[in-house]
């Protein structure tokens, strides 16, 4: 199937779909933006852009289209299983979340304490907006004129939510990790990788259909792990962050930041 060609315009109104959660995240972030985390951050929308790319790549060898009838018959609900966790699910959050831990090795892991650091969740925010940006562009692009305003508000609620809210929780859950055991760590993070399919997963399959009931799920959802984000943001970003200033000295700490 031929590509859609992206143009300015959907490039610049898929950039108004992660603005709003790129603002709130930035803001959110009690740190302050020195040039290196702001590198990272602009790594990590280029790795979100790269995820697409290598996604799209893999997608039509992994599972080809065919012109043949099969001769067992799949269900609608097989078919839509499938899409939400075998083909979105594991598929793209295998991708983003090894580019968030290759960052994370580079920018936001003290090797010395052997610990992951608060900018890892500016890391995982930033790649999955930079994967929105794409995404979100291409489906502007492919949607006709009448129906553009209605694609760009459902992917700016929905698909940029969702897709932040995953990757914010991943990382969460790689600092909460450091309160491990040195042996439970990988289990645990296998665990966490787990967990952003079935959400992933989940939304998608509630989504896939376009029914209202599905979409009101999923919006609840979107509450849900919203509130169980900021609860942990306060504790393992928040706090963290505060508690680390006041145990620097002001000349040490000053020195950091530049």
């Amino acid at each position: 199937m031929k590509e859609t060609p992206i143009g300015f315009t959907e490039y610049m109104i898929g950039a108004l779909t992660i603005l709003p959660w790129a603002c709130v995240v930035w803001k959110a972030y009690p740190e302050k933006k020195t040039v290196r985390l702001v590198s990272g951050i602009l790594i990590a929308l280029t790795l979100g852009w790269i995820s697409t790319e290598i996604i799209t790549w893999l997608h039509p060898i992994l599972w080809p289209e065919t012109d043949f009838n099969p001769k067992k018959k799949v269900s609608m609900l097989t078919q839509t299983v499938h899409i939400a966790f075998i083909q979105a699910g594991i598929m793209e959050e295998s991708v983003k979340i090894l580019f968030l831990l290759f960052l994370t090795a580079a920018l936001g892991y003290d090797y010395k304490e052997k610990k992951f650091q608060p900018q890892v969740v500016l890391f995982a925010a930033f790649i999955a907006m930079g994967f929105s940006l794409i995404e979100n562009s291409l489906y502007i692009a492919r949607e006709i004129p009448d129906k553009k305003i209605a694609i760009f508000i459902g992917r700016t609620i929905h698909s940029s939510n969702f897709h932040l809210l995953i990757d914010l929780c991943f990382a969460l859950f790689m600092l909460k990790s450091n309160d491990k055991e040195k042996t439970d760590r990988i289990t645990y993070l296998l665990l966490a990788f787990v967990l952003a399919v079935l959400q992933h997963g989940v939304v998608d399959f509630l989504l896939i259909p376009g029914a209202t009931f599905g979409n009101w799920i999923a919006t609840a959802m979107f509450v849900g792990i919203w509130v169980w984000i900021v609860r942990d943001w306060r504790i393992y970003v928040t706090a963290y962050l505060q508690e680390r200033k006041t145990l620097i000295p002001a000349s040490e700490y000053s020195s950091q930041s530049i």
